[in-house]
């Protein structure tokens, strides 16, 4: 950009320049003109596309003009549709007057800027979202050539991004998204191992050197051996602050080589997406072990206790809850206990009778009455598991449950869906320290994603339907991330169904009788308007329970013509500007001073460049051949280089594991699954010898039915095989 600056002849800053400034500069090719916008653009924040373009009549062209992204409108036929099934692409073109215009010189043979406007009338990307605009994301022609080359040797696309992410040194400095080199490449088929923990332990301790948020703990025992580790970086505690008032937690399995469960605390952000608050390693699944993971967990949140946890029934997890959160609500698995139903009640159509226990809200009277009536039908009434399930209603039920947010999951699989995503990065044979990594890793690419909607909603409105609260649907979307406000757009749908059968106007409130066009099994719900607080709330619990308004309350809002809000039923957790998206240095993520990673780390500062300089080479023999002399040239010169500073790096690498010297390495542990054999059993299996297959027609060993002779022979006399 200097370089385009100097030679333009212009002094100032490009965030600084005017009208004046630009119009009348000279550039010596339409390229070096298009270069310069589209650096001007990165810089301000902006994406750019090709306008107009006028030739003469000999067919070259004489005039060029770019323009904002953001210019014009999109035609009302791709919104109005019909008969469209998905949701419309998010609206960027709302009529910004931005552009850049350069024509042709005849007499100095130079392109000369005739037109440039320098104002927007939106909002320009900030320095992390600039990678995201559409103008500024390419993938080079080297980086696709490697990606041909590890695809055919078969990579998967996933891999070769997170290759080139690590290459280039992190996701913005790719120079386009995951989605472009999916779309690269289908357009192309279309035309220092076995550390340990005491490494484990100085990897945590250098990610709380560059992220003074960042905590851990851990304890060893009478071996010194370690046996429990919690860790959360800044960016969790962040999460954790705004998005705590609901916890689930899990355990998965084979994610190291000292078979310790990972525990993962997950939650929902602004988004409705997954964040992670904290992550443990364990050596056993005990109610001790889960209650030092949770009272580690409250430490590092500044004792903040949720309001609702969410598990998937382990006995150990409840009895730690019981003892050390009594006030908080609790919830278990309904997919785990309708699997066991299965399991303890072997009667055809139970689990669908039990069903709607846990997701319809009854009465506590009604609640009692179906559950007796359904077992006497199944003639369950003294099935010890049904008593017991019954007594624990007070954790599955919706009818008990009601009112309390747990994230708008009645089931661990935000947990399960998050094992799952971390597998991708983990395996049972890695080290501590790398499985630690790869958490890191994978955590990254999760607030990756979580950046990508905060950029989208930033840099673009959804487009409206306009229901018939079209002032009401506009102001959730202002103010609300798009997935949210789809949610609540579904509710403002689903509300012209009901109608107010009954309004009973007091002193300081309005009460509406909801009831359901044309149903009349459906139960009918009292909404309750106080006009001086401006609050309003319905008897469902809807908006306490998911977190955003019920049909019902604007069936109501719509009967009492409310052109506003009210102020309760907007949640803060769901706001756009909910919070500024933490997310520290890519690099920050992934370094450790360890010998292994500095080295991956100057491989990757300089691979760019190399896969440039291959592809040049590739283009004709005589370039290769020069390629060759220079690359031979050079390695001498490199090789003597190395033997010169090796001494040097030795002593600054050897000094590296020193900060927790004395904590060993884990016991392998045995997870929760098969019980373990007895000496007696182990004893009695190992003496048993491999029983002998016998024929089952001649009852003899060596063959079986298929091979015997004595069957093929009675066959032929009998004329049949049988």
């Amino acid at each position: 950009m200097r370089k385009l600056m100097e030679s333009a002849n212009i002094g100032k800053d490009p965030s600084d320049l005017l009208e004046e400034d630009v119009v009348g500069v000279e550039f010596k090719s339409v390229e070096e003109a298009e270069s310069f916008y589209h650096i001007y653009s990165k810089i301000i924040g902006f994406s750019v596309r090709k306008n107009q373009c006028r030739k003469n009549q000999a067919g070259i062209v004489t005039t060029r003009s770019w323009c904002c992204s953001n210019e014009g409108f999109r035609r009302t036929k791709y919104i109005k549709n019909p008969n469209r099934v998905r949701e419309p692409r998010s609206e960027i073109r709302i009529g910004c007057r931005a552009m850049f215009r350069v024509c042709y010189s005849k007499i100095t043979k130079l392109w000369v800027v005739k037109e440039f406007r320098a104002n927007h009338n939106h909002c320009m990307a900030t320095n992390m979202q600039k990678h995201f605009l559409r103008s500024h994301r390419k993938i080079s022609a080297a980086e696709l050539e490697q990606a041909k080359l590890l695809k055919k040797a078969g990579m998967k696309t996933s891999e070769i991004w997170n290759l080139f992410v690590h290459q280039n040194g992190g996701w913005d400095k790719v120079g386009c998204t995951k989605k472009d080199l999916y779309n690269s490449l289908a357009a192309g088929r279309r035309g220092v191992d076995d550390l340990d923990a005491n490494t484990t332990l100085t990897f945590l301790q250098f990610k709380l050197d560059i992220d003074p948020e960042f905590s851990y703990a851990y304890m060893v025992d009478e071996e010194s051996r370690l046996t429990h580790l919690f860790w959360a970086d800044g960016a969790s505690r962040f999460n954790y602050e705004l998005f705590g008032d609901s916890l689930a937690f899990d355990s998965t399995y084979k994610t190291n080589r000292c078979q310790m469960p990972l525990v993962v605390l997950v939650g929902s952000n602004n988004h409705g997406m997954t964040c992670v608050f904290g992550f443990a390693l364990i050596q056993n699944e005990t109610a001790e072990t889960y209650t030092w993971v949770l009272q580690k967990n409250l430490e590092c949140m500044k004792d903040k206790l949720p309001e609702t946890i969410l598990t998937d029934g382990c006995r150990s997890m409840n009895k730690a809850i019981e003892d050390l959160m009594p006030s908080v609500v609790h919830r278990t698995c309904s997919w785990h206990i309708l699997n066991n139903a299965i399991k303890h009640v072997h009667e055809e159509g139970f689990v669908f009778r039990v069903y709607p226990f846990f997701y319809r809200y009854y009465s506590v009277d009604e609640f009692d009455l179906r559950w007796n009536m359904m077992l006497l039908d199944y003639n369950a009434e003294n099935n010890e598991w049904a008593k017991a399930l019954y007594s624990s209603r007070h954790q599955w039920a919706d009818t008990h449950l009601r009112g309390s947010y747990f994230g708008g999951s009645t089931a661990t699989n935000r947990c399960e869906s998050m094992n799952a995503f971390l597998k991708r990065f983990l395996d049972e044979k890695l080290p501590l320290w790398r499985a630690l990594q790869h958490c890191d890793h994978g955590l990254a690419a999760l607030r990756y994603g979580e950046l990508g909607k905060h950029a989208a909603d930033k840099l673009s409105t959804p487009v409206l339907k306009r229901t018939s609260m079209s002032e009401i649907e506009e102001q959730f979307a202002s103010i609300y991330t798009r997935n949210m406000f789809l949610e609540v757009r579904y509710q403002i749908t689903r509300s012209e169904k009901y109608n107010v059968v009954r309004h009973h106007k007091l002193k300081a409130s309005d009460i509406c009788t909801i009831e359901k066009y044309l149903s009349k099994d459906h139960p009918k719900r009292k909404v309750t308007f106080k006009r001086i607080e401006k609050e309003m709330s319905c008897d469902c619990y809807w908006l306490e329970t998911k977190g955003i308004p019920c049909r019902h309350v604007f069936a109501a809002m719509k009967h009492l013509h409310l052109s506003d809000i009210p102020r309760n039923i907007i949640k803060n957790r769901w706001l756009k500007e909910c919070k500024d998206i933490y997310l520290s240095s890519p690099d920050a993520q992934r370094r450790f001073v360890n010998p292994d990673m500095i080295s991956s780390k100057r491989y990757g500062g300089i691979n760019s460049q190399a896969n440039l300089f291959l592809y040049y080479c590739k283009k004709s023999p005589k370039v290769q051949q020069r390629g060759m002399e220079l690359m031979s040239t050079l390695l001498v010169e490199m090789q003597k280089m190395v033997e010169d500073v090796g001494e040097e790096e030795k002593t600054i690498n050897g000094a590296v594991h020193e900060v927790h010297d004395g904590i060993k390495e884990p016991h392998p542990v045995a997870t929760k699954g098969r019980p373990p054999q007895s000496k007696s059993s182990q004893q009695n299996s190992s003496q048993k010898s491999a029983k002998a297959r016998i024929c089952r027609v001649c009852k003899k060993s060596g063959h079986d039915y298929r091979n015997c002779k004595v069957r093929k022979q009675n066959a032929k006399l009998s004329g049949s095989c049988k």
